[in-house]
């Protein structure tokens, strides 16, 4: 198939293209004009089409989709120079000229599969994110916030409404947040998500704190000798926290098989693999990187896994990548070493 990607030289973008490829597919990569510089990841890859467009542009948006037989819109406004108006604009008004344009061009699509996030689950009435059992793909948020989760869910609910109103075959992957194992480690060689100092610097740096925060402040001061330490973090209540994130790899593997996988139409599939419970794996962490551990109750819960069922019966979905591969390849990648990721922020091509 000739496959279009939106978003072809993000993290997701780039290792689902070599993926794809692989497979024997062509890829018409469409590319934000600010997201350029990113083209270099794919030169010299034979198979791919790089083109420069913005999703608000409808003749930009309809050029790239003539003669292709499946979409992944991938692209989506995530920081960066958008307000609120610019994040509407992109994610929800950018997925509907999308649907628009394969309606308005009448061609038979195989697939439009559409990247939505696990943020979709988020209330904006709880503080933190406490599941005392699995989150299932029924259990979505009347609420959204703004921007960036309430116009992704906009962009899955066009999804839904043109498959069952205009027969375009939709699929919607809600992602848990992704690991791409070169981002794994900070400059220091250590898990940069669970290294203590960024969470003393940012309670050192509040403003008018409150009394839970001063007391977690405390905690943190008391066990800070100077040295980076890898940080057991709990909830209020002392459990550990725990949370299910999405190797780049199986995040892959996932939007293949939406792609092969006749039953993924019309279907929206949570979409996680690799849980971290912090006074389980941080310990092994910190043993593995030389370091020692901290301990501290944070104020607000972070407790949750997904039902993955679903995706599971439907797809024959499967986790393969856990926190061990994880960091084999993020120290691997770290040496220079060749893998099977393509890093993210890494100028293909360049001198």
């Amino acid at each position: 198939m000739h496959i279009l990607i939106t978003g072809a030289t993000g993290r997701i973008g780039a290792n689902l293209t070599m993926a794809l490829l692989a497979k024997g597919h062509t890829v018409r990569g469409f590319v934000y004009p600010a997201d350029a510089s990113r083209v270099h990841k794919l030169d010299g890859v034979s198979g791919v089409e790089i083109v420069t467009g913005d999703l608000r542009n409808k003749d930009d948006v309809t050029g790239a989709l003539e003669g292709v037989e499946a979409v992944y819109h991938l692209a989506a406004a995530f920081g960066g120079p958008f307000d609120n108006a610019g994040y509407l604009e992109v994610n929800a008004h950018g997925t509907l000229n999308l649907l628009e344009a394969v309606r308005g061009l009448g061609s038979k699509l195989h697939r439009f599969i559409y990247a939505s996030t696990e943020a979709i689950y988020w209330r904006l009435d709880q503080r933190g994110r406490l599941y005392e059992r699995p989150v299932t793909e029924e259990m979505v948020s009347p609420t959204h916030q703004m921007p960036y989760f309430l116009t992704k869910w906009m962009g899955e609910e066009l999804c839904t409404t043109y498959f069952y109103q205009y027969g375009i075959p939709t699929t919607s992957f809600r992602f848990a947040t992704v690991f791409e194992p070169s981002e794994f480690l900070n400059e220091e060689g250590l898990p940069r998500l669970f290294t203590m100092s960024p969470v003393l610097k940012s309670y050192r740096d509040r403003q008018n704190p409150s009394e839970e925060d001063r007391r977690v402040l405390a905690d943190l001061e008391r066990q800070w000798d100077g040295q980076e330490k890898l940080l057991v973090q709990r909830n209020p209540d002392g459990r550990s926290c725990r949370q299910q994130w999405c190797d780049v790899r199986d995040i892959v593997q996932g939007l293949v098989l939406g792609l092969e996988k006749d039953a993924a139409a019309g279907e929206a599939f949570t979409l996680a693999g690799l849980t971290i419970v912090w006074e389980r794996d941080v310990p092994k962490m910190a043993e593995r990187f030389g370091v020692e551990v901290a301990d501290v109750r944070m104020p607000t819960p972070n407790f949750f896994e997904f039902d993955l069922s679903k995706i599971r019966r439907l797809l024959a979905y499967q986790p393969q990548h856990g926190l061990n591969s994880l960091m084999d390849t993020a120290l691997a990648i770290r040496r220079g070493e060749k893998t099977d990721v393509v890093p993210t922020g890494v100028r293909w091509g360049a001198a």
